[in-house]
């Protein structure tokens, strides 16, 4: 275990430097100048090269990177150049409401597509499991942010059910009412992709043997399905689950902008349009360390859900 561990802590040291490599050399190939967005159209020239300079990006390519890295180390990741107050703290104040978003999102279609696939293979070509399918393949087919707008139209502005856009907190109340069509918009794509990894997976441990024998000595329905079939059909889908946190806090960029949600997908949007390189940075290397996390974690559950997995 602790071989295991000390070499999952080197892999992800080098995909989180690689990641901040990467990053670094995008934003500055991105067309146009920071420092000019920033000043306004009718800033002097010097006024430009000031602000050039405050931000170091009148230094060659090479002493920028080095100087990024070794802030990053310390945990200091500069300041941003839009709202000029630290990264850190920038990216703090957005994580709650894209937390909120991804997690109650994932939770939901988590639940819900284990428990179709499950009912799904249970009964197989029946017609839950016909509809249930067709359901799926309309939800991986269509876009998050297409199904967001139309969600919206509905039962925003045509039936008047739910509101349209805007946070869930308002002037200090919570109405879990603007969570509804952004969490359904967002979960709708993995809720989809779980429900047909789990029924594939219940499929193929439904008709193993040790199954067969358990009914065969009386055990209930419930007793079969969760306690023998459902455990040992559930790595494939937690594999997924975790594969789609990633994509989920991805996907909340195109959702936030449609419900106008003030989360990271937000702020990084705005931080593309002015060009504002510390808060790219900062959101991207959030978004990778959060990954390796959620994937260290996975790992180490397997071992607790499958007996066969070794960590070694």
């Amino acid at each position: 275990m602790l071989t295991f561990i000390i070499r999952q802590f080197l892999y992800s040291i080098l995909i989180i430097l690689g990641v901040m490599t990467v990053t670094f050399v995008v934003v500055r190939i991105l067309p146009g100048d920071p420092a000019r967005l920033m000043a306004g159209q009718r800033a002097d020239l010097q006024s430009i090269q000031s602000l050039r300079r405050q931000w170091k990006l009148d230094q060659p390519l090479p002493v920028q990177y080095i100087d990024f890295l070794s802030r990053a180390m310390t945990g200091d990741f500069g300041r941003s150049f839009a709202f000029n107050r630290p990264v850190v703290e920038t990216i703090i104040d957005k994580v709650p409401a894209t937390a909120i978003l991804a997690l109650s999102a994932l939770t939901l279609s988590s639940l819900l597509g284990i428990a179709i696939g499950v009912v799904s293979a249970w009964k197989p070509n029946r017609w839950f499991d016909d509809a249930a399918m067709l359901t799926a393949l309309l939800g991986i087919s269509v876009p998050s942010f297409v199904l967001a707008i139309v969600l919206q139209m509905i039962f925003a502005y045509w039936l008047h059910l739910l509101p349209a856009v805007n946070y869930m907190i308002r002037g200090g109340r919570l109405d879990l009412s603007y969570l509804i069509l952004p969490m359904i918009g967002l979960a709708a794509r993995p809720l989809s992709i779980i429900a047909r990894i789990t029924r594939s997976s219940m499929l193929d441990v439904l008709s193993q043997d040790y199954v067969r024998t358990a009914r065969a000595k009386g055990l209930t329905i419930s007793a079969t399905v969760l306690k023998h079939a459902l455990r040992n059909a559930l790595n494939p889908v937690i594999t997924t689950i975790s594969a789609w946190l990633a994509a989920t806090l991805a996907g909340t960029l195109f959702i936030e902008l449609v419900f106008n949600w003030p989360g990271l997908g937000s702020l990084a949007l705005n931080a593309v349009q002015q060009l504002d390189f510390p808060i790219i940075q900062g959101v991207v290397l959030f978004t990778a360390i959060t990954f390796v996390v959620i994937n260290f974690l996975v790992d180490i559950l397997y071992s607790l859900l499958d007996p066969k997995v070794r960590l070694s």
